[in-house]
């Protein structure tokens, strides 16, 4: 199990990440033994194979402490924070008054503003 936290875009952001070790040659270990269907019947699976997991990272091949393996199930929680927020609408308001002072300061110092633009 892989957990991952970050912060995008004033949202807290969880990764989980079922891994399965790989097989030298890239394929992933089989079991022997059938899957479990609690109907004990698995006529979609008979047919026409296991799902295949749908996800950014399915058949890509990761190390993760120091063993190769792929991402099996993947799992994303996004949650917006109140106090993320407001610290992003004030960090870009600061960011917005800081280039007008660096435009006005390039006028008074008589330099040319194309390049902060």
């Amino acid at each position: 199990m892989s957990f991952h936290l970050s912060i995008s875009e004033a949202a807290l952001v969880l990764n989980l990440r079922t891994l399965e070790p790989v097989s030298p040659d890239n394929t992933p270990p089989t079991s022997f033994a059938p899957e479990i269907s609690l109907s004990g019947f698995s006529l979609r699976d008979r047919l026409f194979g296991p799902r295949h997991p749908v996800h950014d990272e399915s058949g890509d091949v990761f190390s993760w402490k120091g063993e190769d393996v792929k991402v099996k199930e993947k799992t994303r929680v996004e949650s917006q924070d109140p106090s993320l927020l407001s610290a992003m609408a004030k960090l870009t308001a600061l960011e917005h008054e800081v280039s007008r002072w660096k435009s006005a300061l390039a006028v008074v110092m008589e330099e040319d503003d194309t390049d902060n633009e």
